[in-house]
Formats: C-alpha cells, structure tokens, sequence
C-alpha cells in the first residue's frame, strides 16, 4: 500500500438489494460531503441502456460529479479486471483532489475488483470461447454447460446461475485451460481498499412490494421502446441485452413474448437476483445495516452517523 493510500479517507460504499434506495442515498452523501459517485453496476456502464439498469438521470448526474456510467457500447469488450483497472484510476483522482470517493452499485463481483483486485488468470482463448459457445447454442445448452460447471468446481456452480452465461463461459475457459477451477484462483482480502461499506436492508414484503413497483415503471416508461432502438444498433447477442428486463423486453420486439408475460418474469428474475445480492452481502466483511425503511432523510443522516463513527 503506498503511502498516499495510507492518507485517504476510505471508499465509502453503498451496498444493498436492488431497489433499497442505493443510487438516492448515494446522491445525498456525495452533496452532503462534497463526493463523487462512482458506479459499480456492470448494465450502467453501457451507453443507451438507461431505463432497464435504472441509471441516475441526466439531472441527477448534474448535480454531483458522476463516474463510470455510460462508458462502454453494447458490443465492447469490458470485464471485471477492466472495471477494477478503470476504477482504481479513478478513485485515486478523486483523493487526490480531496474529494470522497463513493461508490454505488449492485455488481459485488466488480466491487471486490476494485476495493481487493482480480487474481491473474489465463487470458482469453477465442477458439476456446467459440466451442464453448457452440454447446451454448445447441437445445438445453446452457443448462449443459452449467452442469458441467457444478460438477468441476461445485463452489462456482452455486454463485453463478446458468442464465449468465458469459460468467459460465469464463469459469469453464479457466478450467479448461490452466486446469484449477476458477474459484481457485480467488484472492484472499488482505490487500483490499480500506472502505465503509454501508448496506441498505428491507423486510422481504417491502422489498418485493418496491420491486414490482419498479418493473412496473420501467416498462410503463419505455423500456420496450429503449430495448428496440438498442437492438437497431447493437447485434441482440452483445452482452447487457442477457440482463434482467433487457432480456425479457428483446423477446417483447421479438414476438416471443408478450409484455404480461415479460414483466412476470422480469419481476421474477429481479427477486431472485435481489435475493442472491443479500446472501453475498452477508458473507461480506465489515458490514454495517441500514433500515431502508424510512425516508431519505433519516437514512441519510445515519449513514452520516455511521460515517463520522468510522473515520473518528
């Protein structure tokens, strides 16, 4: 750790489900202590994909200086090392000009690339990558290979679900290549960033009750019409159209599903995946819990609290 490491006030990080209110209390400490936000959401990063990853408006990014949010088109190359790599650089600037480093998002696997750094793994082999992708494509194939998966490196068929596929993808090249499963690779946090992280909670009800709220809106405010003007651009295989509401919204333009249907099971996925970011934080270090519950207002002022607590 060099010694202007030392010196810095540590990342404060906004942790939580989605929809807790992340991205809102993450606006009222940076006005309150003169930060910067830095996104770790991997769907925020892409330029034009707004409505479905519920990226901060316009507005919103003018009121505090914003970092990592529309970076990316559809079909570039960007991955978690790339992200620990571009957020590192951009957290060390925001220190150096005395400012608070804060980072919001909902993509833990990036966050621990930035605050603990990814381990050197094998490189990409594209001749690897296209057999893999071959059985991806063949009926049932993603369960196959998800199989597989669980059966090399049981550890990594627990944390990664089948439909994510590029992560699926990247384990089996690891294993296939260097012959350790990916989780073996997997870096101890001793090195990691000192940080606050704080981490918003809601009683399930609520949680699911602010969820479906949320699904509801994107749709109501256009996602269909986002998701079709991305797919003019973009070809339908790039990565963010594999995500949650962007998946479901390109069977919409499809014709393959109706749009009763994709908010189901949009809905459906966003619980699970809500339910999934809450069994990660739990294994996480240095955790402190906020009740989501109340407004902004008195949220904000205990995370202020907990802050003030942390670096007294």
């Amino acid at each position: 750790m060099t010694d202007f490491e030392e010196q810095r006030h540590p990342l404060i990080v906004i942790a939580g489900p989605t929809g807790s209110g992340k991205s809102e209390l993450a606006l009222r400490l940076a006005q309150s202590l003169g930060g910067e936000i830095v996104n770790y959401d991997s769907v925020q990063i892409y330029r034009g994909f707004d409505i479905g990853s519920a990226k901060p408006s316009p507005a919103q990014r003018a009121l505090v200086p914003h970092h990592l949010f529309a970076l990316i088109d559809a079909d570039e190359e960007f991955n978690a090392a790339d992200y620990g790599r571009r957020a590192r650089a951009v957290c060390d600037e925001i220190a150096a000009r005395g400012k608070r480093a804060i980072l919001a998002g909902g993509t833990f696997f990036y966050l621990r690339a930035l605050l603990s750094g990814l381990p050197e793994m094998p490189g990409r082999d594209e001749a690897l990558r296209a057999r893999i992708r071959r059985i991806a494509s063949a009926p049932r194939g993603a369960a196959r290979l998800h199989r597989w998966l669980s059966k090399i490196d049981p550890r990594s068929g627990r944390k990664i679900v089948a439909a994510d596929r590029h992560r699926v993808e990247r384990a089996l090249e690891v294993w296939l290549t260097s012959g350790r499963p990916i989780s073996a690779w997997e870096r101890s946090n001793a090195d990691e960033l000192p940080s606050i992280k704080l981490a918003l909670t809601l009683d399930r009800g609520a949680l699911h009750e602010r969820l479906d709220a949320r699904v509801a809106a994107m749709y109501r405010d256009g996602l269909i019409d986002e998701t079709r003007a991305l797919l003019a651009r973009f070809p339908g295989t790039a990565r963010p159209f594999g995500t949650i509401g962007y998946k479901e919204a390109v069977a919409v333009v499809r014709g393959t599903m109706t749009e009763t249907a994709a908010i189901a099971e949009t809905r459906r996925r966003t619980r699970a995946y809500a339910k999934r970011q809450m069994t990660w934080l739990r294994s996480e270090r240095n955790v402190q819990w906020l009740d989501a519950t109340g407004g902004i207002e008195s949220i904000t002022a205990a995370a202020l609290r907990r802050l003030q607590e942390g670096t007294s």
